[in-house]
């Protein structure tokens, strides 16, 4: 038996002023004091018996690259080393189960390059544990990885600078540089039903000169979509402290595109990743913070999304204590850092696991670290335990899994994490191009 989360009751959701304001009520001029957290109604729920072949008897083995947990196996899903899959950025599981990637062609800050300019579709349909072939979902052909952003978006079909990705309400939404955009999605569907998808709404990048083409994005539970905007490092400015930001899409039957975005959080240096909480509703981000911080006790963090909180980027290095050219006023009542972790790790994607997975890990947050900017140093994937009732994250992370980085097995990064729907965790790595499964050695497939 597996148990997984679901709503119990009424649910409070974290994003309070959404629903009093309808997306309207968060101004930054409201932020006078950290919010109060609001409790969340979660609990388990039987998901029924998975009777069919246990996960880690499928063909191919253990890959040896990956270091697990004792009780774990771990599967290539790529082909091997030979036939990979360059810049996989993003991993999202479609309704039906298909694993989707959204893969940029224009060189990441991180390093990753090379990239397909699209998105992808990896099905497993012989349920071998290997991907079958990939399917170019969407993107134009011939992106370049030397023409800026703006200028191959020009044309709508250019998928050069893809990054977010997410389902909701028969769409799959993606982000450009500087643009939230979606197609229209039947479960099953693998080829894009339009060339150029639909033009929801701009992120408010354009002129501001510092900001970053890579967004995060996900989906919260009243169906709003929450797209990131990350800046790269700044000197302290009041004027700039808004540009690193959660931006939150209100999308009603009709409304009439593009829509204006409304500002949910900021003061944030690059919100990389974010993800909502499947069962309780929380939604949070891997904030990544000033990279030459080290003697002033600089941190990345994840950090839980609260309407109106503002972090202080780049005057402040966290609440009560300023960066240079910070002051104490401004960083007083700064949100709160939630889960520290130590600077250069370099926090990327994140997921929840939903119960399949044995103790200690069960319910728990995992993270994908990309390392350090230059030795890659701190690359893995990392866990936290979560509180038993609120389901939020509590203590430090632990290491989960190894086997990245310069020296190791593989020169790559680890850059996302996603569950499947049948309870394995698929990790990505951007720069080597391969992906991976673990899955607990009792986990079984449905049928």
């Amino acid at each position: 038996m597996s148990n997984r989360l679901a709503l119990t009751g009424a649910t409070v959701s974290v994003f309070v002023c959404l629903v009093l304001a309808g997306l309207h009520g968060c101004s930054r001029d409201a932020v006078q004091s950290p919010p109060t957290l609001p409790s969340t109604g979660c609990a388990p729920v039987d998901a029924g018996p998975a009777t069919g072949p246990k996960f880690c008897d499928l063909p191919g083995g253990d890959a040896p690259e990956i270091q697990a947990p004792a009780g774990f196996c771990v599967h290539e899903f790529t082909l091997g080393k030979n036939d990979t899959l360059p810049e996989v950025r993003v991993m999202r599981f479609a309704p039906n189960g298909d694993l989707f990637v959204a893969a940029p062609n224009y060189p990441t800050p991180g390093g990753a390059a090379n990239g397909a300019g699209a998105i992808l579709v990896l099905p497993d349909d012989n349920h071998d544990g290997k991907l079958d072939k990939v399917i170019r979902y969407a993107g134009a052909p011939a992106p370049s990885p030397s023409v800026p952003c703006s200028t191959q978006e020009q044309d709508p079909a250019n998928l050069a600078c893809v990054h977010g990705l997410v389902f909701s309400d028969g769409y799959v939404y993606y982000t450009r540089s500087d643009e939230l955009r979606r197609f229209p999605y039947k479960e099953g569907d693998r080829v894009s039903p339009t060339v150029g998808g639909d033009l929801v709404g701009t992120l408010g990048g354009k002129g501001l000169p510092d900001l970053r083409w890579t967004h995060g994005m996900d989906r919260a539970k009243d169906g709003t979509i929450y797209v990131t905007r990350g800046r790269f490092d700044g000197n302290c400015s009041v004027d700039t402290m808004k540009d690193g930001a959660v931006l939150a899409f209100s999308i009603a039957p009709g409304a009439p595109f593009p829509l204006t975005p409304t500002v949910i959080a900021d003061g944030f240096r690059d919100p990389l990743y974010i993800r909502c909480q499947p069962g309780c509703g929380d939604c949070y981000t891997n904030e990544l913070s000033g990279d030459g911080w080290d003697s002033i006790g600089g941190r990345e963090k994840l950090a839980l999304i609260q309407p109106g909180g503002h972090w202080g980027y780049p005057c402040c290095v966290t609440r009560d204590k300023p960066a240079a050219g910070g002051t104490p006023e401004q960083c007083a009542n700064l949100g709160s850092d939630g889960t520290v972790i130590p600077l250069h790790d370099t926090p990327f994607g994140l997921d929840f696991e939903e119960g399949y997975f044995p103790a200690p890990y069960t319910f728990g947050v995992f993270v994908a670290l990309h390392g350090s900017f230059g030795g890659w140093k701190g690359t893995a994937v990392s866990w936290l335990p979560t509180d038993p009732t609120t389901h939020r994250p509590t203590g430090t992370p632990s290491v989960f899994a190894t086997g990245w980085g310069h020296g190791n097995s593989i020169e790559g990064r680890a850059t996302d994490v996603a569950f499947a729907p049948d309870g394995r965790l698929f990790v990505a790595d951007d720069t080597s191009g391969r992906i991976f499964w673990i899955a607990p050695r009792t986990l079984r497939s449905a049928k």
